[in-house]
């Protein structure tokens, strides 16, 4: 499996507005604890939070990656892969695996304890209480692989039905009992392994480069100028044909008109001079 990069500016751009997301929930979480002394202890919690999940995912995520590496060459994967929404802004997808056997829009979990679901509604274990979870994760990984769906979907064709999964897995959980949720939820890196390796070949390895391909030029369009760039490439598609026969109608109509009007070869300088004219 090869791993691959999406553009370091688009990288950049997401990062910069999660800080900025970031910073508005801490300012409201001390606003919350009357700002001064407590409003910076509950702020500076919550910042520490914050690098904890997100340094307990990265290792999850690279983990998991390691163990995938085994799979073909053909197979491609993308860390932590950005993809556009409707709302001209960018979603993130944890592992995004593209190979032969299907699109895999991979949301990895580092839970601890116990969970149970019943249509992507999540609780929680806390002793002998089940406390409801805020954010479900299949609710999340499903809208990820709409919005996959959505913006590749237009851009090609001849691709098979069903192609694209977005399992949800928990590496670390004690327990989980799942019932009728959207999306598969796997318990354990395993359970992904053998996801991919038993899911039917579906794609061919120039269907997975297109793929792969579309989602390392990956750009937002978050301002007017971008937005062209996009209508632009079609265009220099179709001009080129359009250029090609224009030439060649044009010849054939002059030399038509010369055999209607005058067939003596003497006088086509005339003919030609009367279409240069027109």
């Amino acid at each position: 499996m090869r791993i691959i990069k999406q553009s370091p500016l688009l990288q950049q751009t997401f990062q910069a507005k999660i800080q900025d997301k970031i910073s508005d929930r801490k300012e409201q979480v001390k606003e919350s604890l009357g700002g001064g002394f407590f409003g910076e202890i509950g702020a500076s919690f919550f910042q520490f939070q914050q690098i904890h999940n997100q340094i307990k995912g990265n290792l999850g995520e690279n983990f998991l990656s390691f163990l995938l590496m085994s799979l073909p060459d053909s197979w491609v994967m993308f860390k932590n892969a950005l993809i556009p929404i409707k709302s001209k802004k960018l979603t993130e997808i944890d592992l995004l695996i593209i190979g032969n056997r299907g699109i895999f829009l991979v949301e990895v979990k580092t839970w601890k304890g116990s969970f149970t679901a019943y249509e992507d509604k999540w609780k929680r274990r806390e002793g002998i209480r089940w406390i409801s979870v805020e954010n479900s994760p299949t609710s999340q990984s499903l809208y990820h692989k709409k919005m996959f769906q959505q913006w590749v979907m237009p851009q090609i064709s001849g691709f098979p039905e069903g192609f694209v999964f977005a399992p949800v897995v928990f590496p670390v959980a004690k327990w989980i009992g799942i019932t009728n949720c959207s999306v598969p939820v796997l318990q354990g890196f395993q359970e992904l392994t053998e996801m991919l390796k038993q899911s039917p070949e579906c794609l061919t390895n120039e269907q997975v480069l297109i793929i792969s391909k579309l989602v390392e030029n990956c750009e937002i369009l978050d301002s007017p100028e971008k937005s062209p760039k996009t209508s632009s490439k079609p265009k220099l598609i179709l001009e080129s044909p359009e250029k090609s026969p224009k030439p060649s109608p044009k010849p054939k109509l002059i030399l038509d008109s010369s055999e209607k009007s005058a067939k003596p070869s003497s006088k086509p300088k005339p003919i030609l001079r009367k279409c240069l004219h027109q």
